[in-house]
């Protein structure tokens, strides 16, 4: 095998080498002098120049917002919440204002029914008021009051009134009861005239630190007929102001006559706003200041007694309390028309309302230490077993009667009598209708006597 060799190619070969090495050459000596020493100035590039611009305006817009836009938009949301809150109040008055006339009819309305409490329990309890409007109670019922007793002024809480509680902490109960020195007056001869202003003081009320019920209660010392008795507690019952009867305790006197005592209850109630405004006007009172002072002429109209009998009055006479008792009233009294029943014993009453003639029954039986006895009326019986005080020897039965007031009064009662004892009955007819009795006797059976 032959090896032949170009050495033109090799020639050319050396010459490519060669300019491709000069080739080469200026393309480092280029980037030798582009390479510069370090300089100490931040040059940055476009990115960057850009990436800091928007940072920057960022930056701006966020301090923009926060320090300007926001705190402005929030106050455009709350004036715009109060503007629509204002217009709705606009249109609701508008809406009130339409209905105006509606509103104080509604008012006045209110005012009326506050006045009227008011006056039922009032914020105030004027002793002096208690007085009269009781004394012209009993006056208009023909009751008679013998003593009035006034409680102190009680404030107390509704829970505590609620509870039961009609004192004050401080308070022990008792009564307060204001008089006049009788010894004093006579020695003095006139007395005294309290001046306009003491009259018409009242004790003002103590300061609350809350509203607080008032409680004053009254005890009531009085004598009079059964009738007279029911009228003035129905009146007191009926009464504009709020009066609670407490309790009622009596006993039998002579004839008709009942004597007991009453306690009723005077309920108030008070703000802290409430001011007493009370005022007592007392009329001028003409004549003597002191009734212990004789009128002018008196001694001169007195005559002279020399005789000690007839200075004495009358002799007494002497009074004994029936064993029974019956009441006949007139058809318009609101008390029952009749009533029957042991004078000793309560609770033994028989009533009849009807305005015509009844029929009533009476039989005894028995001795005196052990008596039977039963009476009828109406419809309805009592029958007891007991002791019966014998009075000089007799039983007695009062009938206590009314004259008649006009045709339509029909109220009547015959009464049968069965007296199977050894002891007479005398039958006592008090007051009754001359023209047309009320009480009749009907059959009897042992003695029996009208009076």
């Amino acid at each position: 095998m032959k090896l032949k060799i170009d050495l033109s190619k090799l020639r050319n070969l050396g010459l490519t080498f060669k300019s491709q090495k000069s080739k080469k050459m200026p393309r480092l000596l280029q980037k030798v002098k582009n390479k510069r020493p370090k300089s100490s100035s931040l040059s940055l590039s476009k990115k960057d120049f850009i990436l800091l611009s928007v940072l920057i305006l960022g930056l701006e817009g966020y301090g923009l917002y926060n320090l300007v836009l926001d705190p402005k938009w929030q106050e455009f949301s709350k004036l715009k919440t109060s503007y629509a809150a204002k217009e709705l109040i606009a249109a609701n008055f508008e809406k009130d204002l339409a209905q105006k006339d509606q509103y104080q009819e509604n008012l006045k309305l209110l005012d009326y029914k506050y006045s009227t409490l008011t006056k039922v329990i009032p914020h105030e309890i004027p002793q002096e008021e208690i007085v009269l409007i009781l004394n012209k109670l009993a006056k208009d019922r023909e009751l008679d009051i013998n003593g009035i007793a006034l409680s102190t002024i009680s404030y107390v809480s509704k829970k505590d009134y609620e509870a039961g509680k009609v004192t004050s902490d401080h308070q022990d109960g008792g009564k307060a009861v204001t008089t006049t020195s009788v010894t004093s007056d006579a020695k003095n001869g006139e007395g005294t005239s309290p001046t306009s202003a003491e009259a018409n003081k009242t004790t003002a009320k103590p300061q609350l630190a809350n509203d607080m019920v008032i409680v004053e209660e009254v005890d009531i010392a009085f004598s009079g007929s059964y009738g007279a008795l029911y009228n003035f507690l129905s009146d007191l019952e009926k009464s504009e102001r709020k009066i609670i009867v407490k309790e009622v305790s009596m006993t039998r006197g002579t004839g008709d006559l009942l004597k007991g005592q009453l306690k009723v209850q005077y309920v108030g109630y008070v703000t802290t706003d409430d001011k007493s405004t009370y005022s007592l006007e007392t009329p001028p009172v003409n004549g003597k200041i002191s009734p212990f002072q004789a009128y002018l002429g008196f001694e001169d109209n007195v005559p002279a007694l020399t005789d000690v009998s007839s200075a004495q009055g009358p002799a007494p006479v002497k009074t004994y309390n029936p064993n029974f008792y019956l009441l006949l009233n007139t058809n318009d009294d609101s008390a029952p028309k009749i009533i029957m029943g042991d004078y000793t014993k309560n609770g033994t009453e028989l009533y009849s309302d009807s305005n015509s003639s009844v029929r009533g029954k009476l039989s005894i039986s028995g001795n005196q230490d052990n008596m039977t006895y039963s009476y009828t009326l109406g419809g309805s019986t009592q029958t007891k077993n007991a002791k019966l005080v014998i009075d000089s020897g007799k039983i007695r039965f009062d009938v206590i009667s009314k004259a008649r007031k006009s045709e339509q009064d029909k109220v009547s009662l015959t009464l049968d009598v069965d007296n199977k004892t050894d002891y007479p009955l005398e039958i006592n007819v008090i007051n009754d209708d001359k023209q047309v009795p009320r009480f009749s006797l009907g059959s009897k059976l042992g003695s029996v006597t009208i009076k």
